[in-house]
């Protein structure tokens, strides 16, 4: 019989999505967070549910030759990494095993699943991190979560972030505590600052500043940014954001420029682009490169198609297409991204590229030119349904789908094969290593 507390000698045969081992104990499933495939352990079952439960690695009895010793002394605790204990081929053999087998589980799609394009370097490669801030038995701390949870890990160093990142939290820590600055706190919705998110650009030469905080008034704005800026020469924007409600989510509407214009220049695929620190970019510019080449090189242009670059966001990836193409009309629904869309096209002198603030389903029937290409990368929630009908109904010849959510890739691939689309190929780009984390690139063509 399996109780909680118990004590279990198991053999791990299996990983789910987000990389933790599964093994069973009288035939009940236990998944346990560290665990490689084909180890034998001790485990402690620490939580229970009806059908499965959760063990903690106590100690390893067979160790798996795919083991590698995380580099990073918060790997226990910090909830930003979660595969750091696998060699990185390993990783990358997880995600496209992990790719395949979902697709054919979830969606019925039975395709070939290339290998997955990893880094050469597979640490310091994130151009964005999110750090928020509280106080800790009347210390500042800033860092990541612990994993499933919102207390903070006091973060020395991170692994993924480029290195300055780390240098950069402990310069706020120290100088919120030395001008005893007001932290905002979770529980009572009470203090100023929440937390700080730092940009960099691709050479992680040039970097930008977020100070969110929940009231526009900050007394000490100003000693802070002159301080920062002396401390470091690269960064070419400071911001406040204002951020007052009761939520998760980071970023408010409100803003002041504290420092510079709030833009950061980067160079992607051959194209300049300006990036506001509301704008969403991709979070590895190198493996960025690689997601867009696959992308075009499925979508098959000769420079005659029309292409739909659905979800474009601020137009990195219409204008990537721009080149090969007749013309790319770019669709999103956040009309500030239509407008740095816009921007950029013309910063780049792009004359056959256009941008239109909409939905897909909506803008589609309306166009004076039918597309014979539509790609689309969406957010992690996938595509909505009236979208794919709407591309269904468009008959359009040939689907790029770029996808950072394996499930729900599956569900929108088993609908549009359901009604006339070949799902011909699929390549997963390790755009987060170090996580379980899945970016892939689907090719589909018209039956």
């Amino acid at each position: 019989m399996v109780e909680k507390n118990g004590y279990y000698e198991v053999e791990f045969t299996d990983l789910t999505h987000d990389a933790m081992g599964v093994c069973k104990v009288d035939g009940f499933p236990i998944f346990v967070k560290d665990a490689l495939k084909g180890e034998k352990a001790l485990i402690k079952l620490v939580r229970m549910n009806k059908n499965f439960g959760f063990g903690r690695l106590i100690e390893i009895k067979l160790e798996s030759p795919f083991r590698k010793v995380p580099i990073c002394e918060h790997y226990q605790t910090c909830g930003g990494c979660n595969a750091m204990h696998m060699n990185y081929q390993t990783q990358l053999d997880f995600k496209r095993h992990r790719t395949s087998e979902t697709l054919k589980r979830l969606g019925k799609i039975d395709t070939e699943v290339n290998p997955t394009i990893g880094m050469n370097n597979p640490y310091y490669y994130r151009n964005k991190a999110i750090i928020p801030f509280a106080k800790r038995n009347g210390k500042i701390v800033g860092g990541l979560y612990k994993t499933r949870s919102h207390d903070i890990v006091n973060i020395k160093r991170c692994h993924v972030f480029p290195k300055l990142y780390s240098d950069m939290i402990r310069f706020f820590r120290q100088i919120f505590t030395e001008l005893d600055v007001s932290i905002y706190d979770e529980a009572t919705h009470e203090g100023l600052v929440r937390g700080v998110m730092f940009r960099s650009d691709h050479k992680q030469e040039k970097y930008a500043v977020t100070i969110v905080t929940t009231g526009t008034r900050f007394p000490q704005r100003d000693i802070i940014v002159k301080r920062l800026i002396e401390r470091y020469p690269g960064i070419v924007n400071v911001v406040q954001n204002v951020n007052g409600d009761k939520t998760n989510v980071f970023l408010g509407s409100k803003h002041k420029v504290l420092h510079g214009k709030d833009v950061l220049e980067d160079r992607l695929l051959g194209m300049d682009y300006d990036i506001s620190h509301r704008a969403f970019y991709q979070i590895n510019p190198a493996q960025t490169e690689a997601l867009y080449t696959k992308a075009l090189k499925y979508a098959g242009l000769t420079g005659e198609e029309v292409v739909i670059d659905a979800f474009s966001g601020i137009g990195t990836i219409a204008m990537s297409a721009a080149k090969q193409a007749r013309e790319v009309i770019g669709i999103e629904v956040v009309k500030d991204a239509v407008k740095n869309a816009t921007q950029n096209a013309k910063k780049n002198n792009l004359k056959n590229v256009r941008f239109i603030h909409g939905t897909v389903e909506d803008v589609l029937p309306t166009l004076d030119v039918k597309p014979d290409v539509v790609i689309m990368d969406p957010p992690r929630k996938g595509v909505e349904k009236s979208v794919l009908e709407t591309l269904v109904k468009n008959k359009v010849k040939r689907l790029v789908y770029v996808s950072c959510n394996v499930s729900t890739l599956a569900r929108d691939l088993n609908f549009l094969q359901a009604n006339g689309y070949d799902v011909k190929e699929v390549t997963p780009i390790d755009m987060f290593p170090q996580t379980s984390h899945i970016e892939s690139v689907t090719r589909l063509d018209k039956r």
